[in-house]
């Protein structure tokens, strides 16, 4: 078949008006725009032309230009945030109609664009047209450097700039070059002008392009898109799912190796450059990513959006056992342990175990004796950060003062414990008795009362814990209330 006339041959793809693929010539070509199907390049490129319209309205907000004006009201939405098209099935709302009617096939499972060649079937019109890509076997543009093939001299182009190094694109304000679209460089250029027309919803950050806010809206929303099909973990960004599988699964998974990133610093390896450059900055110092509500600066950029959830309040992770809410997905998963009294952390010199491995790290130095953090003070060492931390408000001098009387504390949790001796507030209560507490800690000492009068008849013994009751009651240090009408 030279030409795509209906064929004489009795099959399936007649009603499409369509050679099938066995007589199909080699040479066939499709527009990437509509899908318009060409055995003549010379033909297709006269079509293309029907496709070039000039541009002359522009966004006010981001510079994106339009062939009409109508468009620019539509695109604005991206920028106000208006979203008037709801979904009548979940609820959801989008900038457009036409973004709600492919929304909407989700729900239906509607795909109305089918291939005539292979009969898969496409909710898009445009990943119909790429998926026709896949069925061309002639691409005449051929890398010379690495092999690879092309349909069109043009993507050839574009690709041999990986191998030279060649970047068209140049930023007028800092020399910086791109290799791919001007529309990386128009983002770019707002790093200069400090130009950000795109708003998050959830919060009053703005970012200079859409793919920044689409990653953004994740810290709120907790979605997290990109599963590996191997472990289950989830990822919000498709380079983290990359770097799981080379780093994790390599072995089994075809395509990938175990490639390390060598830091020149340390004896450290590193999975991908990214990581490289992250860990990097151990060495250095570097501190790229600032808090947007306090001076704070952080090496990474993960640890910065967390930071930013103590500002907002934003908790996106959600326990399904009892409500209760995170802001980080590593702390639920900590806390869903409480429910199911999962200790996977186990001590390798005494029977204790714990839910995080952060919790056996402090609980091993009692056995080690190792105290890591020093006074740059008086040099005396802790076990622990906090501890040290608390410590140096002696040499500086800072100080919790009690509102209702003249005493004072170096931690804010200790005044807390002391306010309670004014307010009456008895937050931890026994499940056995129902006596009240001002503190955890005494409630502890409570407990183990009535486990010891369990296993113990002894009535000289239960007196004497009853006289420690009183006892607690009236001591300044413990500073424990307990109900005296139980």
């Amino acid at each position: 078949c030279d030409s795509l006339k209906p064929c004489s041959k009795e099959a399936p793809w007649q009603e499409n008006g369509l050679c099938p693929p066995e007589c199909r010539s080699a040479s066939l070509v499709f527009c990437r725009r509509c899908g318009a199907q060409f055995t003549d390049k010379e033909k297709l490129e006269e079509h293309m032309k029907t496709h070039i319209k000039e541009k002359r309205y522009s966004c006010p907000d981001c510079g994106k230009k339009f062939i009409n004006e109508s468009y620019i009201q539509v695109h604005q939405r991206i920028h106000t945030g208006e979203k008037p098209f709801l979904c009548s099935e979940c609820g959801r709302g989008f900038h457009t109609a036409s973004s709600l009617k492919l929304h909407e096939m989700r729900h239906s499972g509607e795909r109305p664009y089918a291939c005539s060649i292979c009969g898969k079937t496409f909710r898009i019109n445009s990943y119909l047209t790429a998926h026709y890509q896949t069925h061309i076997k002639d691409r005449p543009f051929v890398c010379s450097v690495c092999g690879k093939g092309y349909s069109r001299a043009e993507e050839l182009k574009v690709h041999h700039r990986l191998h030279t190094g060649e970047r068209p694109y140049e930023c007028g304000q800092c020399g910086k070059r791109f290799i791919y679209q001007k529309g990386l460089l128009m983002i770019h250029e707002r790093v200069h002008t400090g130009e950000k027309p795109f708003p998050c919803t959830f919060c009053e950050k703005r970012f200079a392009s859409q793919g920044e806010l689409r990653l953004h809206r994740r810290t709120h929303t907790g979605e997290r898109p990109y599963h590996c099909s191997i472990c289950l973990k989830s990822f919000s960004r498709h380079w983290h799912l990359k770097t799981h599988l080379e780093a994790m699964h390599a072995e089994v998974v075809a395509g990938f190796t175990r490639k390390k990133f060598p830091c020149s610093d340390c004896d450290k390896s590193c999975n991908s450059a990214a990581e490289l450059r992250d860990h990097q900055r151990t060495h250095t110092g570097e501190r790229p990513y600032q808090c947007s509500y306090c001076d704070k600066r952080f090496a990474l950029s993960g640890t910065l959006v967390r930071h930013e959830r103590l500002h907002t309040g934003i908790t996106p992770y959600h326990c399904s056992d009892c409500g209760k809410t995170f802001a980080q997905q590593w702390t639920l998963t900590t806390h869903m342990r409480t429910h199911t009294g999962e200790k996977p952390y186990s001590c390798t010199q005494c029977d204790k175990a714990f839910v995080a491995p952060g919790e056996l790290r402090r609980h091993t130095r009692i056995h080690t004796g190792e105290k890591p953090y020093t006074c740059a003070g008086c040099g005396r060492h802790f076990s622990l950060s906090g501890r040290l931390r608390e410590h140096e408000k002696i040499h500086s001098g800072e100080k919790y003062d009690c509102p209702e009387c003249e005493k004072s504390f170096t931690r804010a949790s200790s005044l807390k414990n002391h306010f309670r001796l004014h307010t009456g507030e008895r937050p931890y209560r026994c499940d056995i008795c129902g006596r009240g507490f001002s503190r955890s800690q005494s409630l502890r000492l409570h407990r183990r009362k009535h486990l010891q009068i369990q296993t113990d008849e002894d009535s000289e013994y239960s007196t004497k814990n009853d006289d420690l009751s009183m006892s607690d009651n009236n001591s300044p240090i413990n500073m424990c209330i307990t109900d005296k009408s139980n």
